[in-house]
């Protein structure tokens, strides 16, 4: 189950991204001030990155069951639990777009969760 979710998670992510980013950039990037454009696109930015970085860790997880993490053993805490801190603010971030992007990026933000969690185990 927990590898249906993180393949589903995994995929629908970019996609959202970069409907987010061409409904944004086609429609709404000429109305609103810079501030917002620049929230709008940190978003995108956190959310894109988070995934790579998960994804980069799933793939070498896949090829090496050994594997102890891309900065080592010693950081396996931090490069499991530091990307949170960077997702907490990519949904209020998203906020800053409106319309059919912003509910892409929420979507998004909510899938990054739970690509996340589907490597957690208890």
């Amino acid at each position: 189950m927990r590898l249906i979710a993180a393949a589903i998670s995994c995929a629908a992510i970019p996609i959202l991204v970069i409907f987010a980013h061409l409904r944004w950039r086609k429609e709404i990037r000429p109305e609103p001030p810079s501030w917002r454009n620049g929230a709008a696109l940190a978003s995108m930015f956190l959310v894109l990155a988070l995934w790579l970085i998960q994804t980069a860790r799933w793939v070498f997880l896949s090829l090496n069951h050994h594997f102890t993490g891309l900065l080592g053993a010693d950081w396996r805490e931090i490069e499991t639990f530091l990307p949170a801190y960077y997702a907490y603010p990519a949904l209020p971030l998203a906020f800053a777009l409106k319309g059919i992007p912003r509910l892409l990026m929420m979507a998004a933000g909510l899938s990054l969760a739970c690509f996340y969690r589907a490597f957690w185990y208890e």
